[in-house]
């Protein structure tokens, strides 16, 4: 058996009180300046919860998927002032935050992508993700912002370096129970 090995995608979660930090870092850091920030936001793995029905229903296993949740924290913990969750990574990400929405539109993210795929090839190469393993997945949060409205918009990706060709499975996958 040869099958392409594939991961669970990452999915996110923008806390409301981001937003009010964000707005906030535009009026009074940023401005009108676009150029990428440092934000913190916490990795949690996926789990499975046992969800207790009443006395006719039995108990349920709820999926929850593996999650990346940025927070009005984000701001502090990038300038090292982590407090996270139990069972939480820290993962830092750039913010790339647009002065228009036409902007936000047609900002290139294919180019966004590549440019963080080679800051992780960079870190391969160079050995700093040895030392300093969270280099190896950083987020980036292209946004904008308008705060007239209080509309806030929003495109998240997880880069990554892949292997060319694909990794191949050798073997069936198994769950997890069985080791």
């Amino acid at each position: 058996m040869s099958e392409t090995l594939r991961f669970e995608a990452f999915s996110s979660m923008v806390e409301p009180e981001f937003w009010s930090g964000l707005a906030h870092h535009k009026l009074h850091s940023a401005r009108l300046d676009t150029a990428r920030t440092l934000v913190r936001g916490e990795f949690s793995g996926g789990r499975r919860h046992a969800v207790r029905g009443n006395s006719a229903e039995p108990t349920q296993r709820l999926a929850v998927p593996a999650r990346l949740r940025v927070n009005q924290g984000a701001w502090e913990a990038a300038q090292g002032n982590t407090q996270q969750q139990a069972g939480a990574v820290g993962v830092n990400g750039y913010l790339h935050n647009t002065n228009t929405i036409e902007e936000f539109k047609k900002r290139d993210k294919g180019e966004l992508l590549r440019d963080a795929g080679a800051e992780i090839l960079e870190a391969i190469r160079s050995g700093r993700a040895t030392q300093t393993p969270e280099l190896l997945w950083p987020f980036l949060l292209l946004s904008f912002a308008d705060l007239k409205k209080y509309h806030f918009y929003h495109w998240f990706a997880f880069p990554a370096v892949t292997a060319d060709p694909p990794d191949m499975a050798t073997e069936a996958p198994a769950p997890l129970s069985s080791f």
